[in-house]
């Protein structure tokens, strides 16, 4: 074989095989713009979740904002007739606040982490547009290219070009932290004295119900 030759089959393989890598990187990149968009999808559908779920804590610290008004109500009705009735119309009425606190707090957070997915969602398809815009680029470039013109240099850029948009590419994801309240324990002695303190307090505000129902 002459030296022409030789040096020919060396350069036709030597271009195959940048060439080969290249259209490897390509695959390569489409298999992670796909992941990226099942991602994206899959943090709108928890986002969609989120929302959903925000909106019946809403509906629910309403409800027991309700129901505390109505055992109010029901509280002044029975004050005449069944004090002890009344005073239990009142513990229920501040019962239904606290639930109404919690379930509002509650919601606060889901919001919170609600609109934390909404930037993250519109930062990711932001980077996902660019990415498919540079993907788009390269495989013009690379077909306008000619094949003597893949040489070494243009396959470390290529590389190097893959590295930076893995490097610049994460995906933000927001866990919930859900607060748990744990009461110590307290023993019968404390639990008589709560009781008595609670009872007082709760014949101040029925007697407070009962002075603004009279004004």
């Amino acid at each position: 074989m002459s030296l022409l030759k030789r040096l020919s089959a060396t350069l036709v393989s030597r271009l195959d095989q940048v060439v080969g890598e290249i259209e490897n990187h390509d695959a390569v990149i489409q298999v992670s713009l796909n992941d990226m968009r099942k991602k994206v999808a899959e943090t709108r559908v928890r986002l969609t979740q989120l929302q959903r779920e925000r909106e019946r804590l809403q509906r629910d610290a309403n409800e027991q904002q309700q129901l505390a008004e109505r055992w109010r109500l029901r509280a002044m009705e029975s004050a005449s007739s069944d004090e002890k009735k009344a005073l239990e119309c009142v513990r229920r009425a501040r019962h239904c606040d606290q639930q109404s606190t919690r379930l509002a707090e509650a919601g606060i957070q889901y919001a919170q982490t609600a609109d934390r997915l909404v930037r993250d969602i519109d930062a990711s398809e932001q980077r996902l547009r660019e990415l498919k815009q540079k993907h788009t680029l390269m495989r013009a470039r690379q077909s306008s290219s000619s094949a003597a013109n893949m040489t070494c240099e243009s396959e470390s850029d290529v590389l190097r070009q893959l590295d930076n948009s893995f490097d610049r590419w994460e995906i933000k994801l927001s866990q919930l932290d859900m607060v748990v309240d744990h009461l110590d324990p307290v023993d019968s002695l404390e639990r008589d004295f709560i009781s008595h303190e609670q009872e007082l307090e709760l014949r101040e505000e029925l007697a407070t119900l009962l002075t603004r129902e009279k004004n």
